[in-house]
């Protein structure tokens, strides 16, 4: 059984047991005229050491920021991890970003995800945020989540999100 974790301190070993792995076929972008469409795109993503390294320096960075990061653990494995950055975002600072939200491939389809989403927005609301910002993979099923947890197209395009991965959906939950 599981339990739900409030992360004060990340330490270098937190992604250890963390399988990334995500094969993507299919993926959505948003055309010209703002309509999402389906289209064929293969890619995967799995994270390496380096990554790990990375994101675990960017996990610290939230924390440092006042952000929160949640987690889902059994025993010393590491089930999946939700993170929100500290630094309000958007022109009346109502955002704050989600930058990640992860089930561990073996435990992906059992509900996680929705565990960790309801507890990510929890603590963005405990820090006064009116929405999520989310720069989301444009995986299929990465979209049919966050659209199942209520999110819709960000209404405003934060920068900084968009440029540092322009492919991304950028969408927007109302807390």
């Amino acid at each position: 059984m599981y339990k739900l974790v409030n992360v004060k301190i990340i330490d270098d070993n937190f992604l250890d047991t963390f399988e990334r792995f995500q094969e993507t076929k299919r993926i959505y972008d948003v055309d010209i005229h703002g309509t999402l469409r389906e289209k064929d795109e293969y890619y995967v993503d799995d994270w390496d050491i380096l990554k790990k390294e990375q994101v675990v320096h960017i996990l610290r960075y939230y924390l440092d920021t006042g952000g929160a990061v949640v987690a889902l653990v059994e025993g010393s494995n590491l089930l999946g991890f939700a993170a929100i950055n500290g630094k309000p975002m958007g022109m009346k600072g109502q955002y704050l970003n989600l930058g990640f939200i992860h089930v561990s491939n073996p435990y992906r389809g059992h509900g996680l995800g929705k565990v960790l989403f309801t507890e990510i927005c929890k603590e963005a609301r405990l820090r006064n945020a009116k929405k999520l910002y989310i720069g989301a993979n444009p995986a299929v099923d990465t979209y049919r989540f966050y659209k199942a947890m209520g999110c819709t197209l960000a209404q405003e395009i934060v920068e900084e999100i968009y440029n540092h991965e322009p492919l991304d959906l950028q969408l927007e939950y109302d807390l």
